[in-house]
């Protein structure tokens, strides 16, 4: 799924003034911490070549994918806009099925993926 494919969704279900770019630099934003803070704690990574690169134009996938992806960007989408809209009561309506979308997103990649192993320390 694409930044454009859910950003279409969203403007289908929440119409709104917020340009396209805009959509795209939330949606990156978001997928970058996925990466940081997620992804990055179950893989071994090459700090020179395996960053994230921030969406410049919506074509690029997304990181979290079916069945858990449309469902999370929409709700984080519409959030945003609601926040920009300083809509208070839509927005915490929103960010909340977000969270529940991506806690069910996190405990899945946890159980599928090894974390990696760190030094332990010892006394």
């Amino acid at each position: 799924m694409t930044g454009n494919e859910i950003i279409s969704l969203v403007d289908t279900k929440e119409p709104n003034a917020y340009s396209k770019d805009e959509k795209i630099r939330w949606l990156s934003n978001l997928d970058g911490k996925i990466f940081e803070e997620v992804i990055r704690q179950y893989r071994e990574f090459d700090p020179e070549t395996d960053t994230f690169t921030p969406y410049e134009d919506g074509t690029e996938d997304l990181l979290v994918g079916a069945p858990w992806g449309e469902e999370m960007y929409t709700h984080y989408l519409i959030a945003k806009i609601a926040a920009g809209n300083a809509e208070v009561s839509r927005y915490n309506q929103q960010i909340a099925m977000y969270n529940a979308c991506y806690g069910q997103w996190w405990a899945h990649y946890n159980r599928t993926h090894m974390p990696l192993s760190r030094p332990r320390f010892r006394f």
